[in-house]
């Protein structure tokens, strides 16, 4: 959904939710039907979401010349994990690597109902932490939610026929805590921790960067 609350230049932290990293220096594009997104910034990753946030300084560098002042038209963005699909890493042989997904619009988005085809492009350094982070927190959300349908099968059965939300699976700290645990720690790759292996201490600025 475009334009999340931030604060900051950060996005503002749903109820439990605990972000885990950072990594600046992106290109952001989207689609939904008629309507088009773009802007350079950073994103920050928790359990629950991938969240895009456009930079100021973006009008300036690389990301300047990919997204001025006069093409960018994205503030933030979110990208829930629990309903993305058919994401994939690609390396082309010209251009940066990026990762691609698509996503269905949460309600009250202006997306018209249409699917959210979207780039993350990484312009500046390696993936090699940021990538096995990601796809763990992935794999260990579906992990959830697969458990959540079959628990709420159950309960159909039995009469109730409630059904997950976007963000209403969360996963554990001490599960997040294994993910970077698990995760290389690549030298090239600008990726901003605020998780660390022995167990969650999200900072920012000296403050938890948690809800």
């Amino acid at each position: 959904m475009e334009n999340p609350q931030t604060s900051g230049g950060q996005p503002v932290p749903m109820a439990g939710e605990m972000f885990v990293l950072s990594r600046r220096g992106l290109a952001f594009t989207a689609s939904s039907g008629s309507r088009k997104f773009q802007a350079g910034g950073q994103l920050f990753l928790s359990p629950l979401r991938i969240v895009f946030v456009a930079e100021e300084s973006s009008g300036s560098g690389l990301l300047g010349t990919l997204f001025g002042a006069s093409k960018a038209n994205v503030l933030a963005f979110d990208l829930p994990l629990a309903t993305l699909e058919r994401e994939s890493f690609n390396q082309p042989i010209f251009g940066a690597n990026n990762l691609t997904g698509v996503s269905p619009p949460l309600p009250g988005s202006a997306c018209d109902g249409a699917d959210i085809h979207w780039c993350l492009s990484f312009q500046d350094g390696g993936v090699g932490t940021f990538l096995p982070i990601f796809f763990g927190l992935l794999a260990e959300m579906r992990s959830r939610l697969e458990a959540e349908r079959s628990g709420a099968a159950g309960a159909a059965a039995g009469g109730s026929t409630e059904v997950p939300t976007a963000f209403a699976v969360a996963v554990p700290e001490t599960a997040v805590a294994e993910v970077v645990r698990a995760a290389y720690v690549d030298p090239s790759d600008p990726t901003k921790l605020y998780v660390e292996a022995a167990g969650p201490r999200a900072r920012r600025g000296g403050h938890s960067f948690r809800e």
